[in-house]
Order: C-alpha cells, then sequence, then structure tokens
C-alpha cells in the first residue's frame, strides 16, 4: 500500500498501518534538517502527508504558498491581505495580532481580499507534484472564527456574539463566501484533503457558548465543509482546547477527522469509544509535556498506549498535537518514529 492509500483505508476504518504525521515549527525543521542533513524533514521522518499551507499566516509552515500575501512593515511585523498586522518580534511563527481592522462592528469598513488572487496560489501545483505517494493535505487557516477576531479583536468579537449579532452574520457570511473562493481554488487543482484551522476553545472549554456555536458558525461551516466533501475530498478540522461540547456538531457538519485531540483537556479514551467508525482522529501525544519534558521512555509508553487505544477500531492517524517547538529534544522525536515503525513492522505492515 503506499501513503496515500494507507491513510485513505485509515480513514475508512479499514484495517491498515498507522499512518502518521509530524509538523514542526522552523526552527525545529531547522534542527532535525541538520541532524538527518537533507533538507525535505518530512520525507527524512517518512511522513505520511504532503501539506501545501493556502493561508498567508498560521497554520501549517511547511509548503506554504501564500507566503506573498505577507507585506513586511519592518521591525518584525507584517500585513496580511486582511489588513491585519501581526507582530512576530517574539520569534514565533505566527505572531500576535497588533491591529483592529474593524475598530466598530461595521460592515461597511471590510474589505474582502480575492480568493482567486494569484500570490495564493503561486507553486501549489509544483509542490503538489512532489507528493509521490503521500496523502496530498491542503492547509487552510482560519476560515471563520478566527479570521472575525483577527479583524474584530477577540473581545470585540465575543461581545458582538452577545450584542451585535447582525453584524456577527453579516460578518461571517462574507467570511464563507471567501473561504467557498478559497476552496474553490484547492480543489481546481488537486487534493486529497483539506483541513481547516479554526480555534474554538481554550484548556477549559469553549471560547462561547455551543448554542452560538450552532447559531452563527455550524450553518457555515457546514457549507464549507459541503463543498469539499462533495468534491470528493477529505474534510480534517483542527481546534486546540477542549471541544468535546461540539464534537457531535462538528462531525454532522461534516468533519471526517477531528485534530488535534489534546491529551491534557480531552478524554480521548471516551471518545475513541464514542466516536468510533464514525469519526476519525489525528494527533493526540502530548506537546505540553511528554514530548518537550519527557524521557524517550516516556514517549514511547505514550504513543504505545494511543495506539493499543486505537488499533482495533481504526480510524487514528499518529502524531503530536501541535507543531514541535525548538524545545523538544531530538532523542524524543526519533524515539516516536522508531516506535511507530517498530509497531506496523511488529503487525506484518
Amino acid at each position: 500500500m503506499t501513503r496515500r492509500e494507507i491513510v485513505q483505508s485509515t480513514l475508512a476504518f479499514k484495517k491498515a498501518p498507522t499512518p502518521y504525521n509530524i509538523d514542526f515549527t522552523g526552527d525545529m525543521r531547522a534542527r532535525l534538517a541538520a541532524h538527518f542533513g537533507r533538507a525535505d524533514v518530512d520525507e527524512a521522518v517518512g511522513n505520511y502527508f504532503l501539506c501545501i499551507n493556502v493561508g498567508s499566516n498560521a497554520g501549517a509552515e511547511v509548503n506554504r504558498v501564500a507566503g506573498g500575501l505577507m507585506q513586511p512593515l519592518g521591525a518584525a511585523r507584517f500585513q496580511d491581505e486582511f489588513g491585519v498586522i501581526w507582530d512576530k518580534s517574539a520569534g514565533d511563527d505566527i505572531g500576535v495580532v497588533a491591529n483592529q481592522v474593524l475598530p466598530e462592528p461595521d460592515i461597511s469598513r471590510l474589505h474582502l481580499p480575492d480568493p482567486t488572487d494569484g500570490a495564493r496560489w503561486q507553486g501549489y501545483e509544483q509542490v503538489r507534484q512532489q507528493a509521490g505517494d503521500r496523502y496530498v493535505l491542503a492547509c487552510f487557516s482560519s476560515p471563520l472564527f478566527q479570521r472575525a477576531w483577527f479583524l474584530r479583536g477577540m473581545g470585540a468579537l465575543l461581545e458582538d456574539l452577545a450584542l451585535n449579532d447582525a453584524f456577527v452574520h453579516d460578518l461571517l457570511d462574507r467570511l464563507m463566501q471567501f473561504s467557498l473562493g478559497v476552496v474553490d481554488g484547492i480543489i481546481s487543482r488537486g487534493a486529497d484533503g483539506v483541513i481547516f484551522y479554526d480555534d474554538y476553545a481554550q484548556q477549559s472549554g469553549l471560547l462561547f457558548s455551543p448554542a452560538m456555536f450552532r447559531e452563527f458558525f455550524a450553518p457555515r461551516l457546514a457549507s464549507i465543509c459541503q463543498r469539499v466533501r462533495a468534491a470528493g475530498l477529505d474534510v480534517f478540522f483542527h481546534s486546540c482546547g477542549n471541544v468535546t461540547d461540539i464534537l457531535d456538531d462538528l462531525h454532522a457538519c461534516g468533519v471526517q477527522v477531528f485534530n488535534p485531540l489534546q491529551p491534557e483537556v480531552m478524554d480521548i479514551a471516551a471518545l475513541a469509544a464514542q466516536y468510533a467508525g464514525k469519526l476519525a482522529f489525528y494527533g493526540g501525544i502530548s506537546t505540553q509535556q511528554t514530548m518537550p519534558y519527557g524521557q524517550p521512555d516516556d514517549v514511547r509508553r505514550e504513543a504505545t498506549s494511543m495506539l493499543a487505544l486505537f488499533r482495533p477500531q481504526g480510524g487514528y492517524i499518529l502524531a503530536p498535537a501541535h507543531a514541535l517547538q525548538k524545545d523538544v529534544p531530538l532523542e524524543n522525536v526519533l524515539a516516536l518514529l522508531a516506535m511507530v515503525r517498530a509497531e506496523n513492522d511488529r503487525l506484518g505492515y
């Protein structure tokens, strides 16, 4: 089986080797490139995905084809295509929002970029042609909630959800149309699946009520997911934090794979049982504790536990719960790789 076929079998809950995919921040990628003596870190570690990032900022750092949409302003500041200024002076790959594009709940101030802008897509086909036998996953950050708060400010948007519902509906309708345009661009250029990054929660739970999710976000997310699935592509969804209260809703919207499944905040065993055969999971290895602070034996134990949990039912892609940062010991990365490869070998794959 090719890596692409293994991922597809996994998403169909069929018996297959366990696919894995490990993402890294830029600094960590540089460390691994030096260790392996090759620039293509994903192939060096044997990742099952070829990720293509069509967002100008955030999401997977590798193969970002839309980076040209970020305009440098000096002093480690950049302006994205929506007019949001990102301060990256702390050295973070993403940065923090440094302005308020929509200081008032006034939709006339919003100027949507063109999703067909060639700068977003330059190099997409060339990257896709490097996939080999890997599964091609297009990465699109901030289709709805995140983009809305980037523009409006987190506190202001959360107030708007309660006090300015007409404005929020109008804003999200426009962001949905933009996102559908990006999805159409992915479909026309080819991929196996699309992962959307839209963080809805923190460690302790949702940033808004389940009722607000169902009113404001679910119908629009469903439209976006349906566009992807109608084209025969798989839908992955990433949200940090504990989204247990809306996991049924995400599945109903058309999400087939949930990521990152943070072990510190979600009951992985309970979710594995509840969604067996219905919703696949991608992630689950602790990036808050085990990967940065554990020993290789701790990494092996945690990965072994995850594989034992999901092996009977399938539907699991092994991965850390987030991109590995430079504070993760190299030996822990190598231990994770060796463990999953050995387990697949032991089972005759």
